[in-house]
């Protein structure tokens, strides 16, 4: 059932506890504040494009770790922020590393286009 379903239910005084997911319904007017989420965050939503083989082994890597896609993602984007904003920089050898997939990943691309071609 959809969330927009439960509310409206839940503000026509429906029964709805026995549906999954559903806990204690609060209806206010007061500004968000901190969620029941363990994160102790209120998480947005955001929209991202990104090549489907990177989205692949995104979700391979937090498949492996036992993790949700958005968590995984949610965790390098913080591990890159702390980066960033301490003006560590970046290991060389790493780096050469991430240049050299692209390249690879581009000219597997390129040589895909030719064939079809």
């Amino acid at each position: 059932m959809r969330s927009e379903d439960l509310l409206a239910k839940a503000l026509a005084d429906e029964d709805i506890d026995d549906q999954p997911g559903v806990g204690q319904w609060q209806v206010s007017d007061e500004p968000i504040g901190p969620s029941s989420h363990p994160d102790g965050e209120v998480l947005i939503g955001r929209s991202v494009r990104m090549p489907l083989d990177m989205y692949e082994r995104i979700r391979t890597v937090a498949a492996a770790r036992r993790m949700s896609w958005s968590a995984l993602v949610r965790e390098w984007i913080a591990d890159g922020l702390e980066q960033a904003e301490s003006g560590e920089r970046r290991d060389p050898v790493v780096e050469l590393r991430r240049t050299i997939d692209a390249a690879t990943r581009a000219l597997r691309a390129l040589e895909g286009r030719h064939d079809a071609a």
